[in-house]
């Protein structure tokens, strides 16, 4: 069963996210988020593609494979398909000298290819500011924290005792942990 993150987690986080950009950056203008893990935490889908926070617009996320997918996956308002960054670039007429981007995930040919399409001049981090947005849990995040938990002591506790046994090995220990784990 996929549940789908709540409207109203997904404004949440990226207005944290907004307020720690304005108090740390206070010059920024556009910022872009690549990272799958990063892009879940924002928009609610890892499709491949960009989430571009702009501090005059709206935040919209460009994906360029499996849009369909990323629409069902996903309650993020803003999504968009593209085919390369120039459909998401022609969005956004006036590119700033100074982008933020998450500095430490971006490969320099991935750089190279956005600076063709985005012309800014210099790539500043943002990733101290993610980080601190995502190191803020909310009540849904503790609520499903402690469901895993849940989930996680029925398997140590009740399953593991039905499943070990006398010259078990670990690998096989692991193998029938692992199953049960994914039941």
């Amino acid at each position: 069963m996929f549940n789908q993150v709540p409207v109203s987690e997904l404004n949440a986080r990226l207005a944290r996210f907004i307020g720690i950009m304005n108090t740390s950056q206070p010059q920024w203008e556009m910022a872009i988020i690549i990272n799958k893990i990063n892009l879940y935490f924002f928009t609610g889908t890892m499709q491949e593609g960009m989430l571009i926070v702009s501090r005059e617009g709206e935040p919209v996320l460009w994906v360029r494979r499996s849009y369909e997918r990323a629409v069902s996956e996903s309650l993020f308002a803003r999504i968009r398909p593209m085919e390369s960054f120039r459909d998401a670039s022609a969005a956004y007429p006036a590119i700033p000298e100074n982008v933020h981007l998450e500095t430490s995930f971006i490969p320099v040919a991935f750089m190279k290819l956005l600076q063709k399409y985005f012309p800014f001049r210099e790539a500043l981090s943002l990733d101290s500011q993610v980080a601190l947005a995502r190191s803020v849990k909310s009540a849904y995040e503790l609520n499903l924290i402690r469901k895993s938990g849940e989930l996680h002591r029925i398997v140590l506790e009740e399953k593991v005792p039905e499943l070990l046994r006398e010259g078990m090995s670990e690998v096989d220990l692991a193998g029938a942990l692992y199953e049960e784990m994914l039941q």
